[in-house]
């Protein structure tokens, strides 16, 4: 069978059939790499054949993910139920080569059970009754009758395929039915409109899930009778959920879909590094990748032959990194998304510097920021460390206020210097760390846990913080 020798040409070829699966997304990712590393074209290209599963905005959210992953299409998208035409044209050319045929039989939709007696005892081979049918015959009878349009396998013989993840596989044709390439309603199956398109379109690779390994036998007779030059095949071993089952709508909820990771405010270089790992192996310790750099490393003989396991925990220490090392004027635009009102923007970046080591997902910030925004009523007792007293806690508390209120403008600018003066109020009152850090981290916060004192007094400046610290004495008092 002839190759491919010409430039590097890969789709990602999605059914908008709802979200953007975590798995999908890998396998655009994969393609993409692979493109930007061999100097090819990355092409989108949506397979809506299949009506009755449609869903009205999906190409839409697809295009939003991809857009927001950075995975920037060279062309398309192609939509594939534009090419009906040439899908019926490659149908026919397909029956007169000897091989497909037309089928008359009722109750031929795609999926469906087939009356041929065969099929029903659970041999799972299927063999049209029109099989044989004279061609002259046929095409007469498909003048007045609804017809499908099976493929036309042969009953004995082999067929092999190298596939570039799992090296050579071997596919007995004598298990393989005759599938159904063109429906009654004239649509195009996914075996024929996926295998005219790629050959259209001139595509040299196809990625795509290794759950499409027993189609493939249909799809190599079809490039072979055909004459077409064969595309490189790289099966890619699936996403599994922690409990080894397969990653899926149905069993695990929204957890699957790219959406629920941009909305919950996950950084797309997250993502991207987490998801490029997750069924290829770099060679060495290094984990962290920009786009780049996981352009130049990216390879299809690194690539797992067994699933890779979803692991939650993985990504958030993704996320974890990339928030901590993401420039702050980069994350401040991305947290406004999140922002329940707007922020002066000097507050902002202190908050986020404050705030930055500890955050996870985007969306937890606002609540993170809840008490420097809007101070909630406490009970006074709160104020009071569990090994101090009330009384150490008002002598402490007022000895912080005071020497915050006396000290240059300057200290306010550096949370080091904040830290300073707090230590030297707790040696020159003698009183332990918890009579001071304490009440002054309550009295700012309104909270048990928080940002270090030093850090809150910074964040939310010399007059809020003073104000806030008054409020509390009266409290106390």
């Amino acid at each position: 069978m002839k190759k491919h020798a010409s430039q590097v040409r890969v789709r990602f070829a999605p059914s908008p059939t709802g979200e953007l699966h975590l798995g999908s997304a890998r396998t655009a990712l994969y393609n993409f790499l692979f493109a930007k590393k061999n100097q090819g074209v990355f092409i989108i290209r949506i397979e809506d054949t299949d009506q009755k599963r449609y869903v009205p905005g999906s190409m839409e959210r697809f295009f939003k993910d991809l857009a927001w992953l950075g995975l920037k299409p060279d062309e398309g998208p192609y939509i594939q139920s534009e090419r009906r035409d040439r899908h019926l044209e490659v149908a026919q050319e397909l029956i007169e080569r000897g091989a497909a045929y037309y089928d008359f039989s009722e109750g031929l939709g795609a999926g469906e059970k087939h009356a041929d007696l065969e099929y029903r005892q659970g041999r799972g081979v299927y063999r049209g009754q029109d099989r044989d049918l004279p061609l002259q015959e046929a095409k007469e009878k498909a003048q007045n009758a609804l017809f499908a349009i099976r493929l036309k396998i042969p009953q004995s013989g082999a067929c092999m395929l190298k596939d570039q993840v799992r090296g050579k596989i071997t596919f007995d044709y004598s298990t393989v039915d005759d599938t159904v390439l063109l429906k009654r309603d004239g649509l195009a199956t996914y075996h024929l409109a996926a295998m005219t398109d790629d050959h259209d379109l001139k595509i040299t690779h196809v990625f795509r899930s290794e759950e499409w390994l027993s189609s493939t036998p249909k799809h190599l007779f079809i490039y072979e009778a055909m004459g077409w030059s064969l595309p490189e095949f790289a099966h890619l071993p699936l996403i599994l959920a922690p409990d080894g089952k397969k990653l899926s709508k149905r069993l695990h909820g929204a957890s699957v879909w790219v959406a629920t990771y941009r909305e919950r405010g996950y950084l797309p270089e997250a993502l991207i590094n987490y998801l490029a790992l997750l069924g290829w192996n770099p060679g060495g310790n290094q984990e962290i990748f920009t786009l780049e750099e996981l352009i130049n490393s990216f390879s299809l003989e690194r690539i797992h032959l067994a699933g890779a396991k979803f692991d939650q925990e993985k990504l958030d220490a993704f996320q974890t990194h990339y928030v901590r090392t993401y420039p702050i004027e980069k994350l401040a635009d991305q947290l406004k998304t999140f922002l329940p009102q707007t922020i002066d923007s000097a507050f902002l970046s202190r908050l986020i510097t404050i705030s930055q080591n500890r955050m996870g997902p985007l969306a937890d910030f606002p609540s993170f920021i809840a008490s420097f925004l809007t101070l909630s009523e406490y009970p006074p007792e709160l104020l009071v460390f569990r090994k101090s007293t009330r009384e150490n806690t008002r002598t402490g508390l007022q000895a912080a206020s005071d020497a915050l209120e006396k000290t240059a403008p300057a200290t306010w600018q550096a949370e080091p210097k904040l830290a300073s003066l707090l230590d030297q109020v707790v040696s020159q009152t003698q009183l332990a760390n918890g009579d001071v850090f304490w009440p002054v981290r309550v009295a700012l916060t309104g909270a048990e846990r928080s940002p270090a004192p030093a850090e809150c007094l910074w964040a939310l400046g010399r007059a809020k913080s003073l104000n806030r610290l008054r409020n509390a004495l009266k409290k106390i008092c």
